[in-house]
Formats: C-alpha cells, structure tokens, sequence
C-alpha cells in the first residue's frame, strides 16, 4: 500500500541492524509493516462537508516570505508552536472543505540540522498554485489518514511549466476530522521503535 519503502522514510532504523539481519526482517519487519498497512487504511471514511483545520507556519518562514510568497498562502499565524498546536491554547484554525493536512521539512542553517518546520492548513489552502493532483491521486491523499515523504518536484505545481522544478523533499500528512493536523501520526514513528526495541531484545 505505501509508495515508499519503509525504509527510505526512515533510513535511521537501518543504521541499528547489522548488515545480516534478513531474517529478523522476514520475522519482524514485514508483519509489522503490514501491520501498520492496515492501520493506515482505517478512519478513511466520507468526508465532512467541512472540517475545522490548524492554520499555521514556523516562524522560519516568515523571515523568508518574501522569497516563499509566489509558492505558499499565507496562514493565520507565523510560530514554533506550529510544531504542535494541539498543545497550545488559542492556536487559529480555518474551515476547510477538503481535508486537514501538515507538511515537515528538515531545517538547516549554514549546514546544520536544527530541527523540523512546519506547516499547517487546508488542502486546497496551503500552495498557491496547488498540489499536483495526479500525484495526491497516486498515493491516494484523499482516502487514507497517512502521511508520504516526496520531492517537491512531484507534489508541488509550479507556476509556469517553464519554472525549474523545486528543489527538495518534503514530508505531506493528510487526514480528516477537526483539528486532526497537530503532529505526525504516530503509528510509523511507534513502530519505528518497536522493530529498534524488538531488535535490541532478540540480540
């Protein structure tokens, strides 16, 4: 069911298993892979005619907005709470008639990792030109609660077909129901855990 392999979005697991341990992935891996194939496939539902979704952006990006203008909407709110809003009291929301959705990029200053930034809004509400819609059909964004890691290239449209594709990759969540974009599902970061844990026992 996923368009990536588990472990291109998250190779670090990997780091963590020697370089013989196809067995404890026959064992291991691939039934919790399927595992959290079929988590993945749950709460897809009809959609509500509208649902009430965060609208924010972390603070690095206003500082760049003049240069990020042409590509995103501008949100209710520039913040590092964006990072989680469910935690924090009075963060904006907007109605949307499509579905809630949240993008994370790594952020890196002169080089170096300092974290992930945010982004937080409406489907049809985030990119100023739009999502590429083939591309949210092929991973099929609107009839799961999942998030995907893709090249911008891929996911975002460019403003002319002359425009030089985007740089970068981008991870995109998608789900539905009231203020359902706060964080990453955690089902994938739980069993990213689980396999390191489990791992670390058998040996």
């Amino acid at each position: 069911m996923l368009s990536k392999p588990f472990s291109t979005s998250f190779p670090f697991v990997f780091d963590f298993l020697p370089n013989n341990s196809s067995h404890f992935i026959t064992l291991v891996y691939l039934p919790l892979f399927h595992y959290l194939s079929l988590l993945d496939e749950k709460g897809a539902g009809p959609i509500p005619r509208q649902v009430e979704c965060y609208s924010c952006m972390s603070l690095s990006y206003q500082t760049s907005w003049k240069y990020l203008q042409a590509t995103y909407i501008y949100p209710k709110v520039f913040t590092d709470r964006c990072r989680d809003p469910n935690s924090e009291r009075g963060m904006p929301t907007v109605m949307c008639s499509s579905v809630c959705v949240s993008l994370m990029e790594p952020d890196v200053e002169a080089g170096v990792f300092i974290g992930f930034k945010h982004i937080r809004g409406c489907l049809d509400r985030v990119l100023r030109h739009g999502f590429n819609q083939s591309a949210l059909r092929t991973h099929r964004f609107h009839q799961n609660n999942h998030c995907r890691t893709l090249s911008r290239s891929a996911l975002f449209n460019p403003a002319r077909t002359t425009d030089p594709p985007a740089l970068g990759d981008v991870q995109l969540c998608s789900c539905y129901g009231d203020r359902c974009n706060y964080s990453t599902p955690m089902t994938s970061l739980f069993l990213v855990f689980l396999i390191v844990f489990i791992h670390w026992v058998i040996n």
